[in-house]
């Protein structure tokens, strides 16, 4: 009888063990789910040998800025959102106050891009 408590107190355990590690497994998959680190993101400043700049704007095109696709972002609140398609190689535009210079960076991989806030801050994400 000592034996068969013994070998229910051990199996009672090993279930408490098993749904706590079950959701400690669970709770890191559902947090680095929704925690994607973006693809890219603008710097908030610029500088050069004539100053530093701050970040005011961003623009999103379809493939090189030279081709001349630009995307038409949504507005929602206080944000601006582009959602991207699969097939699409998108090239962020971090634009400057007070300079004409720009930054482009490459954008393959992202699923959306948003800009918001003051100051201004832009992010491509998977």
């Amino acid at each position: 009888m000592f034996l068969m408590m013994e070998i229910n107190f051990m199996l009672s355990n090993n279930k408490k063990i098993a749904t706590l590690f079950t959701s400690l497994l669970l709770s890191l998959l559902s947090i680095n789910c929704h925690a994607q680190p973006p693809v890219v993101s603008c710097p908030a400043t610029f500088s050069d040998e004539h100053g530093t700049y701050r970040l005011i704007n961003v623009r999103l095109f379809d493939g090189p800025i030279c081709n001349k696709v630009e995307l038409v972002p949504e507005f929602k609140k206080e944000k601006v959102i582009w959602i991207l398609d699969t097939r699409m190689d998108p090239s962020l535009v971090c634009l400057y106050n007070g300079t004409s210079h720009y930054i482009v960076l490459d954008a393959k991989g992202a699923t959306s891009c948003e800009k918001k806030g003051v100051p201004v801050q832009a992010e491509c994400m998977q």
